[in-house]
């Protein structure tokens, strides 16, 4: 069976992450723990950066392919809370690394493109100026990364609670726009 070298490389960056500070991991390592070539972690990736990036964007993607069928956003976002919260001890340690700014770029990104998934699959759209869904889509998006980033690792957080207070404001950004 051919070997998924992405993965590979990326799930060997998670282990080094557990006994190593994020920041001092290097290509070389990697590279060393992999038993592959320089040439060939290029080939697949640019740098340590796009390993984060292209992990974090597999796991919500399985998130989102896992949830999106069931058509009940406050499960979809309890599910990236419970996420976040799992990963509790990597995501402190890139939130902490020099590589901060990045990582909350990539979770603003993933956020944003379920939000955008999620008012695609409505069936009925809202009527939304293009300037509004963009003001609303925004809003929703940092609010959700804020409250996953300022959450992350509380072990008494309501999840459940959580999620249903996000979907509600979301919803009702939606509504407020819609009554112009």
């Amino acid at each position: 069976m051919a070997v998924n070298m992405k993965s590979m490389i990326a799930e060997t960056f998670m282990a080094l992450s557990k006994t190593k500070d994020v920041d001092k991991i290097t290509v070389m390592d990697l590279v060393k723990a992999c038993h592959i070539s320089r040439q060939t972690f290029y080939y697949h990736f640019q740098d340590i950066l796009e390993v984060i990036e292209w992990s974090m964007q597999q796991a919500f993607q399985e998130i989102l392919t896992r949830k999106m069928d069931t058509d009940v956003p406050e499960k979809t976002i309890r599910t990236f809370i419970e996420s976040s919260s799992e990963a509790d001890a990597l995501l402190k340690k890139l939130l902490h690394s020099k590589r901060r700014e990045q990582i909350e770029t990539i979770l603003v990104n993933i956020v944003r493109s379920y939000l955008r998934e999620l008012i695609n699959r409505q069936e009925s759209k809202p009527n939304l100026l293009l300037a509004d869904a963009k003001v609303i889509l925004d809003f929703c998006t940092y609010g959700i990364v804020g409250l996953l980033l300022e959450n992350c690792g509380k072990k008494s957080l309501d999840k459940e609670k959580m999620a249903h207070q996000m979907v509600k404001l979301i919803s009702k950004g939606i509504e407020i726009l819609n009554e112009k």
